[in-house]
């Protein structure tokens, strides 16, 4: 995962051999093998944005995206307040 500092939110970018891995957990998941990003305020964490849209559009509700928007909300959070990468 890749971290990004966009002021008053942050930006969490997960590969896709990062999702593919996380499939692994999550074996009929249907997502696809693709990158995706999270954005998220920094005052609250709350959810801005996904890209790619397709992925927002395809997966809106679905817990196997929820689960992985939190692992990413996690990673960025940590990253926020100055702790090194996992």
């Amino acid at each position: 995962m890749r971290y990004y500092d966009n002021g008053s939110m942050y930006t969490v970018s997960v590969s896709r051999r990062e999702v593919e891995a996380f499939k692994d957990k999550w074996p009929c998941s249907g997502l696809p093998d693709t990158w995706v990003a999270f954005q998220f305020y920094k005052r609250n964490g709350d959810l801005v944005d996904i890209s790619p849209e397709r992925a927002a559009r395809s997966f809106d509700g679905s817990t196997v995206l929820l689960a992985l928007s939190r692992d990413a909300q996690a990673y960025g959070a940590r990253r926020s307040v100055g702790e090194a990468p996992p």
